[in-house]
């Protein structure tokens, strides 16, 4: 069973709501980066304002808003969007549309939100290469780049905010995922119960009433009938005392949990089409390059198979290191493959320059996943860096004024962090996912454990008192018919309200938690022990008691009667009821210890069952021995939550 612990599983949720902002942050650093590109810093207020509503979503802040004015807020989203292309033109930022692609996903049902990012991806296409112009040359590459642009901000957003959403509702769904465990737990017992004991209640009151029906004819066969009535009873109290250690639950109804999750298939497919996305940009950069590229135009023959590889391999080693953040372990050989995924991140830089750095965020994002501890940080900060380091080298300078290579250079920084976190993003939070799920359901199994064994200590508690009575009172009935068939009628009479109150017990313990009364249980131990010529002496019957208190003293006062039928010859049984000082004392003596050794009783389900309760109350149960006299002490506070 997968013990993860609840603080652990706080932190990383408060750890992934951090990644999924330090996504949205890098990406706003990115988008105000390349609006400074453009040399005008008129649209810096408008990238801004466009970042406050997924933010906000991704804080999870007010979250109900969001469910009653979503319309509303995606219109004021899609306003925000277009309205920079009517005032900018193709001076405008491109990839910002995403953001609204994102909200769309997220808050429209599918298949329609899918139907609709595809509408908003079609009509980007068309603003951009139809409507206000590419926002650089050559056009094939600025088209597919806002394209790609679009889907990528838009998958990314979506990915980080949909697996938080998932993470949230699995915590949210731990405690209804308990409480069908503990519903399963509790039909089963209830069947069980029925069948074992139920149906055997109901044979003793078959018989019972047969020997009514005999008792003034022929008290032969009414002697037979009871002497049944009795064994019967037997067989039932013997099956209430071994419910403690057997399954209550029957095979083939045992609860299994489902131990599934769609995080990590939501994960891998959006980091799989993001890096699709960016490995169809890196050739087109390679073959209708939007910057002089290093290497000769006639050099493209032996530039061009190196970028298909490094594309395939990255692709397939992202895939492969983001299983880290679902697994329960690192994957295999993950050192070397790190290595492998920085060699082909890298060695694009010589032949394109900066723009063949274009994987450098999935390698950032990969040492998030695989390095341990603060060393993780340092990769991601070392790789984020590389980017601006590389592209100011004086070798590898391709000409624009350093204003332009600065900005630049801080637009690469900032959307490979964006990404980088976005790929780390992913993975954590489908493996916060499965764990989560792993630890609901080791919950339910929890609960279902507990449930289980509380349903055997009621069954063994409440019904083993019930059961000795109508096996005493079958013993006591056969010996009176005859001599005194006036007071067996009445001894029949009680049997069978006796076979009422167990019936119904019976059906209570699967219930929520059954309900006892100390006032009642003092009158029928009273009477039980009395029928066993046993002389009962009760003080403080009339003592008033917490409802909760007084339901567990019922229950301990009927398994202590219980004992004293089964396990001693006694004579007297005094029983006192107490309350002072806050606390509420039981106390239960009986002078047939003598034959018992107290270990064979302490030992026993039943003060095991009972001290289980009495602790859970905050009480505490002491048993001792002396001078032939069993005496068993009960205290409980008197204010009960």
């Amino acid at each position: 069973m997968t013990v993860v612990s609840a603080s652990g599983l706080q932190r990383d949720v408060t750890r992934t709501r951090a990644v999924s902002l330090g996504f949205l942050g890098s990406l706003l650093l990115a988008r105000c980066a390349d609006a400074a590109a453009h040399h005008s810093f008129g649209y810096l207020p408008f990238v801004a304002a466009l970042f406050v509503l997924p933010v906000w979503y991704v804080s999870a802040v007010a979250a109900g808003v969001w469910t009653r004015w979503r319309w509303w807020l995606l219109a004021g989203q899609a306003v925000l969007t277009y309205l920079p292309f009517v005032l900018f033109g193709n001076g405008w930022v491109a990839g910002m549309s995403g953001l609204l692609g994102g909200l769309v996903l997220l808050l429209v049902p599918a298949p329609r939100s899918w139907l609709l990012l595809g509408a908003l991806l079609a009509l980007e296409a068309t603003l951009w290469v139809g409507v206000v112009g590419v926002p650089y040359q050559p056009a094939l590459n600025a088209g597919v780049w806002v394209v790609v642009g679009f889907a990528d901000v838009a998958l990314g957003l979506f990915g980080l905010s949909r697996l938080a959403q998932v993470v949230h509702d699995l915590r949210a769904a731990q405690e209804q995922l308990a409480e069908a465990a503990v519903d399963r737990e509790r039909l089963g017992t209830q069947e069980q119960l029925r069948r074992l004991i139920g149906d055997r209640v109901q044979r003793v009151a078959q018989h019972a009433r047969a020997a009514l029906r005999w008792l003034s004819t022929t008290p032969e066969d009414a002697r037979g009938e009871i002497v049944a009535a009795g064994v019967i009873a037997r067989q039932a109290a013997a099956q209430s005392r071994r419910l403690y250690a057997a399954d209550p639950v029957p095979s083939g109804a045992r609860y299994e949990p489902s131990r599934t999750t769609t995080a990590p298939r939501t994960a891998g497919a959006v980091l799989l089409t993001v890096v699709t996305l960016f490995a169809v940009q890196n050739l087109l950069n390679l073959t209708v390059p939007a910057f002089p590229p290093v290497a000769p135009r006639q050099h493209l023959a032996t530039a061009l198979p190196v970028a298909v590889v490094v594309s395939l391999g990255i692709l397939a080693l992202q895939w492969y290191h983001s299983g880290a953040g679902s697994r329960r372990g690192q994957p295999r050989h993950w050192p070397y493959t790190l290595a492998l995924q920085a060699v082909l991140t890298y060695i694009q830089f010589p032949l394109m320059g900066s723009a063949g750095q274009i994987f450098v965020a999935f390698l950032a994002g990969s040492g998030l996943l695989l390095l341990p501890g603060a060393w993780r940080w340092v990769w991601f900060g070392t790789t984020v860096v590389s980017v601006p380091a590389l592209l100011l080298l004086p070798a590898f300078g391709e000409g624009p004024s350093i204003r332009t290579e600065a900005i630049r250079a801080v637009y690469l920084a900032t959307i490979s962090a964006s990404f980088g976190l976005m790929a780390y993003g992913l993975s954590r939070l489908a493996g916060l996912a499965v764990r989560l799920a792993d630890r609901r359901e080791d919950l339910a199994a929890t609960a279902a454990v507990r449930e289980r064994l509380r349903l055997a200590r009621d069954a063994h508690d409440l019904l083993g008192l019930g059961l000795s009575t109508l096996a005493l009172k079958s013993d006591l009935i056969a010996a009176l018919i005859g001599p005194d068939d006036a007071r067996a009628a009445r001894e029949l009479g009680e049997l069978l309200h006796v076979c009422a109150t167990v019936r119904s017990d019976t059906a209570g313990i699967a219930g929520e938690r059954p309900r006892l009364s100390l006032g009642t249980e003092l009158a029928l131990a009273t009477d039980v022990l009395a029928s066993s010529a046993i002389h009962v002496h009760v003080t403080g019957a009339d003592r008033a008691v917490p409802p909760v208190v007084d339901n567990v003293l019922a229950i301990v006062l009927r398994e202590a009667v219980t004992n004293v039928l089964r396990h001693s010859q006694a004579r007297q049984c005094a029983i006192t009821v107490e309350a002072q000082d806050g606390r509420v004392r039981l106390r239960v003596s009986n002078d047939g210890a003598g034959s018992t050794p107290l270990a064979a009783v302490a030992t026993g389900h039943g003060l095991d069952n009972l001290r289980t309760r009495v602790t859970g109350c905050g009480g505490a149960l002491t048993a001792r021995r002396a001078a032939g006299t069993f005496v068993m002490i009960v205290e409980l506070p008197a204010a009960q939550g």
